[in-house]
């Protein structure tokens, strides 16, 4: 393609004006190219006066042209690891605070419990902390990022007069409550911080032609159509490169699927709810970990290869985090993606265990978990959100920024504190105390507090390099700890009509960027509930996983790390509106006038990827898990990646759990 042709194609897709020229104002992208922010969307770059300012003075690296726009509200300056996060971390990482600088200003701060994260396994251990004692012992979150929630945090848009939410990562719970507490899927903390009982949805739509229907979660029509959604797959000719829509495939058992006659017998086996056509072990958990999810399905249920790439982005996007040929098989049972149901089967038949997962369902808030995490700190911190603690309130209102880290009170939240050091202060089985240094990711300047116990909150691969006392044996535990990254893109369209005359509410696809968006029946919210018309706007989320086949597991994840964070913005905005493009553009889709905000939350450790031997350990040593649980002196670990599944629950379990294992020794 020619410099010009390029242009005029970039021009068609919105891309007027190179992003190192773009303004940006308040941390908000503005320009009249790209799309993002235009303006019949004035609200978009609204000042948010009720936020800190957003500076980058600590520390050099990344510029906000690799962030991109955050959007609107309290979210606005923390979407995702922004370059003001990554480059304070990746300062730790890179060893410039390996020795200690010598104008740390210590606070004179004495707490009960310091918590080092700010997501739910932190969160946990402040209410735990908080309820445990009435308000007479206290705690301290740190964070690194601006706000609370880890990856539970959600990007807005103010589109031609509607407001949006969508969730940047964390995104999904199992509901109803009752038939979920049963299953091990949820925890009481639900109704201890005020969470509502009883939830609705708007699944019918409004002005539709055709009948469509709705998930009331993101992830469900990821691997086969549910009852409540209607999936296309679009497929591209290899030789050719044009597109075509083939729709209810799994109803027609791929039949309408332009692949192998094979590979479709393959994909029905796999999904069937039939026990498998062999018998398992007793011990079928441990056998499941001692292969990876490749080899049981091509070793032991005989399926092709090919099966794998078929299933690839459910698996690594749902939980796995890479592909199925590094993951422990055991983890797919835990997420539920094929062949979770035939081995729950299998199980049921032959052992009488396992749950009837059809008590229960997989649903989402409009902003994913945040709702739940703004629910923790509500509870804690009553002031901390305007108004009442109705779901419209909490999920809806301003965040006071400056009740959370008010001095006096039992639960104090600080965000922008990257911590760097941790160790006790002398021996660990001696010390009364453990000291906490941490910088703020602005000014850059180093503070440190005191803690008779710390809850490491946070995942191996920061803590590996920040607790400076870990026995080798944690050291060598975290050995065995990989990650991978996501790429969380909520894309606000104008209208959805296009969409509609294809006849979908979601799609998936086997080329391209990302390989799964879809539309969600949203929360009725009263006046807030968004709306569920094709002539209206909505926020389409792409989950892009970023797997390596056929390579180690270490090289994937670094690998697949360097090419979420190598590519600025520009890049993933032109991919966003190319594949849009592809899908329907041929139905009436336009992206440079229906594309009203794009905002990309990248998470270079996302998910925890279990290898064989993570749940149950190999070779006659222990599970590397256990090792890091069970804790040392006054420091504990709860983080969720110690399930093996970063769920909400899991996260606050672990953090409950590493809390009150700090008391008990206290004691």
């Amino acid at each position: 393609m020619s410099k010009n042709s390029k242009m005029v194609a970039d021009s068609k897709l919105g891309l007027d004006a190179d992003i190192s020229r773009r303004d940006f104002v308040n941390n908000v992208l503005v320009g009249s190219g790209a799309g993002l922010l235009t303006m019949a969307a004035p609200d978009l770059t609204a000042a948010q006066d009720k936020k800190p300012p957003s500076t980058m003075t600590g520390f050099a690296g990344l510029g906000e042209d690799w962030t991109g726009p955050g959007g609107k509200g309290d979210y606005a300056d923390s979407n995702g690891n922004t370059a003001e996060v990554v480059n304070a971390a990746h300062a730790v990482r890179d060893g410039q605070f390996r020795e200690l600088p010598a104008d740390i200003i210590d606070t004179g701060e004495i707490y009960d419990v310091v918590a080092v994260g700010g997501g739910f396994a932190g969160l946990s251990t402040a209410f735990t902390t908080l309820t445990e004692f009435g308000g007479k012992k206290n705690c301290l979150v740190l964070d690194n990022h601006p706000i609370f929630g880890g990856e539970a945090k959600q990007n807005e848009f103010e589109v031609d007069g509607y407001h949006l939410s969508a969730p940047q990562g964390s995104n999904g719970f199992v509901w109803p409550p009752g038939p979920a507490e049963k299953a091990g899927l949820f925890h009481r903390y639900w109704h201890e911080v005020g969470l509502p009982s009883e939830l609705e949805w708007q699944t019918e739509a409004e002005n539709l032609d055709k009948n469509l229907k709705f998930p009331t979660d993101h992830f469900t029509s990821m691997g086969a159509e549910a009852a409540n959604a209607t999936t296309g797959f679009f497929y591209r000719d290899p030789n050719t490169g044009k597109g075509e829509w083939a729709l209810n495939v799994h109803a027609s058992g791929f039949e309408n699927a332009p692949i192998s006659d094979q590979l479709k017998a393959n994909l029905r086996e796999l999904y069937s709810q039939e026990p498998l056509d062999f018998d398992i072990p007793e011990n079928w958990p441990q056998w499941l970990d001692s292969m990876t999810l490749k080899e049981f399905l091509t070793q032991e249920m005989g399926l092709l290869p090919e099966v794998c790439d078929y299933i690839k982005g459910a698996v690594s996007t749902s939980g796995g985090g890479l592909s199925p040929d590094v993951i422990s098989a055991y983890s797919a049972v835990q997420y539920f993606p094929p062949p979770a149901s035939r081995i729950y089967a299998s199980a049921r038949k032959q052992f009488q265990v396992g749950m009837n997962s059809e008590e229960f369902t997989l649903v989402s808030f409009p902003g994913g978990n945040s709702g739940i995490a703004r629910y923790f700190v509500k509870k804690m911190i009553p002031d901390s959100i305007e108004g009442g603690t109705s779901l419209p309130e909490v999920l809806g209102n301003n965040l006071n920024w400056d009740t959370l880290d008010r001095e006096g009170q039992p639960v104090r939240i600080r965000g922008r504190s990257m911590v760097y050091y941790v160790a006790h202060d002398g021996a660990p089985k001696d010390a009364e105390f453990v000291n906490v240094v941490y910088t703020d990711t602005l000014s850059g300047k180093s503070y440190m507090v005191k803690a008779r116990g710390v809850v490491m909150a946070s995942g191996g691969w920061v803590n590996k390099h920040i607790v400076r006392d870990l026995p080798r044996s944690f050291r060598d535990a975290y050995k065995e700890f990989y990650h991978a990254p996501i790429l969380t893109a909520n894309v606000a369209v104008r209208n959805w009509k296009y969409m509609e005359k294809v006849g979908v509410s979601g799609a998936q696809w086997f080329d391209g960027f990302g390989w799964f968006t879809n539309l969600r029946a949203p929360l009725k919210l009263g006046k807030q509930t968004m709306p569920l018309d094709p002539d209206k706007p909505a926020v389409l989320t792409f989950y892009v996983h970023f797997t390596k086949d056929n390579i180690p597991l270490q090289s994937q994840a670094i690998l697949a790390r360097n090419e979420l964070f190598s590519a600025p913005y520009r890049d993933f905005e032109l991919q966003i509106r190319q594949q849009l493009t592809d899908m329907f553009g041929d139905y009436g889709f336009d992206a440079k006038e229906d594309i009203a905000g794009i905002v990309l939350n990248r998470w270079g450790h996302a998910y925890i990827v279990p290898q064989p031997g993570y749940y149950f350990g190999s070779d006659g040593k222990p599970a590397p898990r256990e090792v890091i649980r069970q804790g040392y002196g006054r420091i504990s670990f709860g983080h969720s990646e110690l399930t093996g599944e970063q769920l909400w629950s899991n996260a606050v379990s672990e953090g409950e759990k590493a809390t009150r294992q700090i008391f008990n020794k206290l004691s």
